[in-house]
């Protein structure tokens, strides 16, 4: 029995001490983007960001229902996560993931200011957004998908996290598009999307061509 119980502490010590794989400068032929710094904030709230991306109809096409544990992961200073938490009602619930605890500082006071109490902010890692097991009903990435250094162990966070039946949106800035005016490592285009999120147990479940700037797609759990 003392074996045994050794054994055990061994190997959850072993497994504590994992390396966090190294971060990548390039996936699948993509070159990774360098992840805004927080100083950058405001430029998620400049004036006309609405009209560049539409927001108001982005959230539309999120169809978010009364109730729903959504994740903004990649929030930032709650652009997105603040109308959200609006839309599922005090029954449901925001998760808001960030690697920089800036971000939701200022996340924070920004909804504090609103009165909104169904934001619980969380502090992600590079590979890990410290997401609980089958607790979202959506994930949303606005724009954050190509800053990410791990790739490979976010999406596998990402379809733990999912509830059956749940849904990733995924907005990007159209690469195909020359006349979008951000820089291209900034920018993906709906095949190299594809080539990243399919083969890591993702299928489509529809796709929303209508915003001005950006893609929209929508990922299932392939079953």
């Amino acid at each position: 029995m003392r074996f045994l119980i050794s054994l055990f502490f061994l190997t959850a010590v072993l497994h504590a001490a994992d390396p966090v794989p190294p971060a990548l400068t390039e996936y699948q032929g993509r070159k990774i983007a360098q992840t805004m710094h927080w100083t950058g904030a405001e430029w998620l709230m400049r004036q006309d960001r609405e009209q560049e991306e539409n927001a108001a109809l982005m959230l539309k096409e999120l169809n978010i229902q009364k109730g729903w544990t959504i994740c903004d992961l990649g929030c930032g200073n709650g652009y997105h996560a603040l109308t959200m938490a609006a839309s599922t009602g005090e029954t449901g619930s925001i998760l808001a993931v960030d690697i920089q605890q800036q971000m939701l500082d200022m996340l924070k006071a920004r909804a504090d200011g609103r009165g909104l109490k169904n934001i619980k902010t969380i502090l992600g890692e590079y590979h890990d957004p410290k997401l609980p097991p089958a607790s979202c009903d959506l994930i949303l990435l606005v724009d954050v998908y190509h800053e990410f250094s791990h790739p490979e162990q976010q999406m596998k966070a990402m379809r733990a996290a999912l509830k059956p039946g749940g849904l990733v949106a995924l907005v990007e800035f159209r690469a195909e598009d020359e006349k979008v005016p951000i820089k291209p490592e900034h920018k993906m285009s709906k095949e190299q999307i594809r080539k990243e999120w399919l083969p890591m147990g993702f299928e489509i479940a529809r796709e929303f061509d209508g915003l001005p700037w950006q893609h929209l797609i929508f990922f299932k759990i392939k079953p």
